[in-house]
């Protein structure tokens, strides 16, 4: 029997509302094809989220996963914050195809942007099966990175700024609102670069919905920042409870595509759809991932948005580590 199915966390949530736009077609049974869209935000690159969506469109996927930041956030009005989804929310209600949001830092940094969040899209982690796969939907940022007022009431001025001029770039906008501050504001963005929280009550939930889905052939896990680069016992709990099943985790936030193995599993942190350059290297790249289930297992591959575009293999991404002799 085919199945598709919405799970959210009725022992925290009492609403219809969820952060998803369209209706999961119907499985077919076998086969079947998705793809992960990331981080928009940061300071967008002028049109590249756009050319993401349509390269994932042109796939004809039965869905589109995003993991997270798609707005520029971090507004304390939150006026300001129902005005940036309102030019957000119709790219993704406008593909046709099914889109489910993971929620990012961006999305949820203040308490007005929870509640915008909350207003809007109801619950900020969830699960859903389709046919034999099933999605863990989690929240990493359930406390917000410790701003100071000054970084925040900047980062707000640079975000005005980019609505009115959409071609500038966030680092010369920074640098021209901050001067000698930007270098200390840039320096506190590395230092505070990966800040996951994830909660107990996600993975009670989540720990509920994989022993009612224990027959499915693989769980993904997706959530905004990679969890697994910093200790953190709430996500070896969520670990363990993986343990005997094959499942790949996928997140995104620092804007660089590498791919951790780890517990012979693939922990994949995306590259950027859209958001600002961060660091050199391979993985410094805008793109989106095409994922095709095949007899229950996930085959991926890297879609390049820059330049003539083309493909790239994921494990082209994979960090090698030295092997004990």
């Amino acid at each position: 029997m085919s199945i598709r199915k919405l799970f959210t966390d009725d022992n925290k949530f009492s609403t219809d509302k969820g952060p998803w736009f369209g209706e999961m077609p119907v499985p077919r049974g076998g086969d079947y094809d998705f793809a992960f869209i990331s981080d928009r935000t940061g300071g967008a690159v002028y049109g590249m989220f756009e050319k993401g969506l349509e390269a994932a469109k042109k796939l004809n996927p039965d869905f589109i996963v995003s993991i997270g930041d798609l707005v520029e956030g971090y507004w304390t009005d939150e006026a300001e914050a129902h005005e940036e989804w309102n030019r957000i929310d119709p790219l993704l209600a406008g593909l046709g195809i099914p889109v489910f949001q993971t929620v990012g830092n961006h999305d949820y940094g203040t308490e007005a942007m929870i509640r915008v969040w909350r207003e809007r899209k109801g619950v900020d982690y969830y699960a859903f099966r389709y046919d034999r796969t099933l999605f863990l939907i989690a929240n990493t940022e359930t406390a917000p990175l410790p701003l100071p007022e000054p970084a925040l009431e900047l980062i707000q001025q640079a975000n005005r700024a980019l609505i009115r001029n959409p071609q500038m770039l966030f680092n010369d906008v920074i640098r021209d609102l901050a001067g000698d501050y930007a270098a200390a504001l840039f320096k506190l963005s590395e230092d505070m670069l990966i800040h996951p929280h994830l909660s107990g009550e996600q993975i009670d939930f989540f720990e509920r919905v994989l022993a009612d889905n224990a027959d499915v052939d693989w769980t993904f896990v997706c959530m905004h920042q990679p969890a697994w680069k910093k200790p953190d016992k709430i996500f070896e709990r969520l670990e363990a409870l993986l343990m005997n099943r094959p499942y790949t985790v996928v997140a995104g936030h620092v804007h660089y595509l590498e791919v951790t193995e780890k517990l012979e599993r693939q922990y994949i942190q995306m590259g950027k759809t859209g958001g600002l350059h961060c660091f050199d290297g391979k993985g410094d790249i805008h793109h989106i991932l095409a994922v095709k289930m095949r007899g229950g297992v996930p085959h991926f591959e890297v879609i390049l948005l820059e330049g003539e575009g083309g493909t790239d293999p994921l494990d082209d991404y994979v960090i090698r580590t030295a092997q004990p002799r």
